[in-house]
């Protein structure tokens, strides 16, 4: 299917999550909430921003320094603020990744190693996310309505789901017979692809310490954005104590990375209403929106950054 076929798509099934979660919304009370919303908690959303952007740098540039490519950090953290400009204004995170990738093997010279650093760095991302989604409900599992226990499920699964993905990658034998299926002079050239971006994977793996210091700094990074989310509830001045975040936004971050529609939206929403529903608001079909709306805003600002970071690479070129 086409690109532009595809992100109709997504842009149908948005609109259509979208209107059937807020086809009775008050606007009133969700205009309410933002009116009231305070400025200074967002200081610690921005912060944070910053703090979790550094934290993915370090992450990937130890990847990178165990294959042998020793990028600086600094390098690192700004071709990373200029992917979420790309993530941002693209269907899904690919793009942000496509720019990583392209800026950073004209630094290494070696264009498959960094693909091979960037999927290892997303896989523990979602390690870290999946553990999270599971660890902390099950941990407040009296946060979570009995109608909603069943859900946690779902994260249990991704989180095994992923242990599956890396353990092929890291045995290899699944993928290199898949290359064998290919047509003769495709096999040919995939192979030889495919052998650098798996002995990229063994590198990895050789220090155990790398890949524990990685899924630390996932972890670390997954606890921020609960962090982040909280400093927008307090903003909105929602009142919900912060151990109910780390329950229940972990599922939220699960839901918004379905790659089925426009930035996540939709099934953050739908998240965000299970999760103000659990915490006893009065309306959460109006907070869930102007959280959403919210988070959104302020990810595009911090996002516009990396834009002008774009512009100004591009003027100097």
């Amino acid at each position: 299917m086409k690109a532009w076929q595809k992100n109709v798509l997504k842009l149908a099934l948005t609109a259509l999550i979208l209107g059937l979660l807020y086809r009775k919304v008050d606007l009133e009370g969700f205009a309410k909430i933002l009116r009231g919303a305070r400025l200074w908690p967002l200081t610690g959303f921005f912060a944070i921003c910053g703090v979790n952007m550094w934290l993915s740098s370090s992450r990937w540039g130890l990847l990178l320094r165990a294959d042998g490519l020793d990028i600086p950090t600094s390098k690192l953290f700004v071709s990373h603020w200029i992917a979420s400009f790309f993530n941002f204004f693209m269907p899904s995170n690919i793009g942000g990744d496509v720019y990583r990738i392209a800026d950073i093997a004209k630094k290494s010279g070696k264009p498959v190693n960094t693909v091979a650093s960037v999927f290892a760095d997303r896989l523990t991302g979602f390690i870290a996310m999946s553990l999270l989604g599971f660890v902390f409900p099950l941990a407040g599992l009296r946060e979570v309505p009995p109608e909603h226990r069943w859900k946690l499920a779902i994260p249990l699964v991704v989180f095994l789901g992923f242990l599956v993905v890396a353990a092929l990658v890291w045995q290899q034998g699944a993928m290199r017979a898949c290359a064998r299926l290919l047509p003769g002079k495709l096999r040919a050239k995939v192979d030889k692809i495919l052998a650098l971006f798996l002995e990229s994977v063994r590198q990895y793996g050789k220090d155990p310490a790398v890949l524990a210091k990685c899924l630390g700094l996932s972890l670390l990074f997954q606890f921020l954005v609960i962090a982040a989310v909280f400093c927008v509830g307090t903003s909105l001045r929602l009142g919900i104590p912060f151990f109910s975040y780390c329950v229940f936004v972990p599922l939220v971050c699960l839901l918004e990375s379905v790659p089925s529609t426009i930035n996540g939206m939709g099934f953050r929403d739908a998240g965000y209403i299970m999760f103000f529903s659990a915490a006893g608001l009065a309306d959460p079909t109006a907070a869930a929106p102007a959280m959403s709306l919210l988070y959104m805003t302020l990810t595009l600002v911090y996002a516009s950054c990396g834009g002008a970071l774009f512009l100004r690479r591009i003027r100097r070129a």
